[in-house]
């Protein structure tokens, strides 16, 4: 087979098509002296235009494409999207009560005050900077609304949020759906510009709903309440064709099931730690019969900071093995690296996978577990 382009190799590899190797995705990087030294310059020259020096590690690394990547802006810095309890202090679960009550109970009369032109400049804005700014990388949309307004803690705080699901339900879920009502219009416009811009047909997005124990609330109260309004928000897109891939972070075993019903087809991260093994749904079907899509995630907790180059290499090697031989795979991270990941596993990891052919007449679900002795299901 010729050699693809990139853009090619993506939308090859989201419509199932044959492809001349497995594309690999970028932009969860961390650590600016990490960056530099993967794009093969100073910490000086990187600080100096940090932009830029993302683009040239993954320019370096041979990336395919990349979601709007994380970009440390000083030596020091760790981590982005930290949220603290401590901050908010005083916070009484009623504050979602009372800003529930302040929300019209009309659709049509909330969404007067939505500003349809402003946010479509504000995605025109991120794709018209990628393609001027990226080079050969493509950008992979990752619009974290359009996936779901479950983390009203990020406004009250877990204690606050977490209280009012038990004493204020129907608070929360009024906040919710006033959140989705402006997301689905969001996605409405975002599924024209799919067409105008010629983008890959593939969405990242899904709110962290699980920690390391399970779902952040019970299952029943996501169902309920949270899930359906996710499923309205991703409607036109799924109706689209747009194929949707959710975040995984946390115990996530018990929602995937729910995550394919409403509309999502494939899967990125999975800690590992956790016993969450993703060959266990390389035989499971999307919403509509198709192969699940994987974005799949290189360990930053366990694999990338503390393994070798060869157990990075191994890593790499159970995705093509659990995807039957690279199909529907895309190489990532599980999430944004740490500045404790040395710069060559990263580097080894993206390498190797250039090195393997894909076999599209493997059985999915093969290969051995390789994060421990024992296998979770064993």
């Amino acid at each position: 087979m010729h050699v693809l382009t990139s853009k090619e190799r993506l939308v090859r590899q989201t419509l199932g098509q044959e492809i001349d190797r497995i594309p690999s995705l970028g932009g969860w990087i961390g650590g600016a002296r990490n960056l530099a030294a993967l794009a093969e310059i100073s910490l000086d020259q990187y600080l100096a235009d940090p932009v830029r020096g993302v683009i040239a590690a993954h320019q370096r690394l041979g990336v395919d494409g990349m979601v709007p990547p994380v970009i440390p802006t000083s030596a020091e810095q760790i981590r982005t999207g930290l949220v603290l309890e401590e901050g908010f202090a005083g916070i009484e679960p009623e504050a979602l009560e009372a800003r529930a009550a302040a929300i019209p109970d009309s659709e049509k009369e909330f969404l007067a005050a939505f500003d349809p032109a402003r946010e479509e400049r504000r995605y025109r804005d991120h794709f018209e900077g990628a393609f001027r700014d990226w080079g050969s990388i493509v950008p992979i949309p990752n619009f974290w609304e359009l996936g779901g307004p479950f983390p009203l803690y990020q406004e009250f705080g877990y204690g606050a949020f977490f209280m009012a699901c038990v004493l204020y339900p129907d608070a929360v879920e009024k906040i919710w759906w006033s959140k989705a009502l402006v997301a689905r219009e969001c996605a409405k416009i975002l599924c024209g510009l799919y067409g105008e811009y010629d983008l890959v047909p593939l969405l990242f997005c899904g709110e962290d709903l699980c920690n390391n124990k399970g779902p952040m609330v019970s299952t029943d109260f996501l169902r309920e309440r949270y899930l359906p309004l996710v499923r309205m928000i991703v409607e036109p897109l799924v109706d689209s064709g747009i194929r949707l891939i959710h975040h995984c972070d946390g115990d996530v075993r018990p929602l995937v099931s729910d995550f394919i019903r409403i509309g999502f087809s494939g899967l990125q991260g999975f800690q590992y730690e956790l016993g969450v093994d993703p060959g266990t749904y390389a035989g499971v079907k999307g919403p509509f019969g198709q192969e699940l899509l994987f974005f799949t995630g290189m360990s930053i907790t366990r694999t990338l900071p503390f393994g070798t180059v060869d157990d990075v290499r191994r890593e790499v090697e159970y995705f093509v093995e659990f995807t039957g031989g690279g199909r529907g795979m895309f190489l990532f991270t599980t999430n944004v690296t740490g500045v404790e990941v040395p710069s060559q596993n990263l580097s080894a990891g993206y390498e190797h996978l250039q090195t393997i052919r894909p076999d599209f007449s493997q059985p999915r679900g093969g290969g051995s577990w390789p994060w421990g002795v024992t296998h979770p299901d064993g």
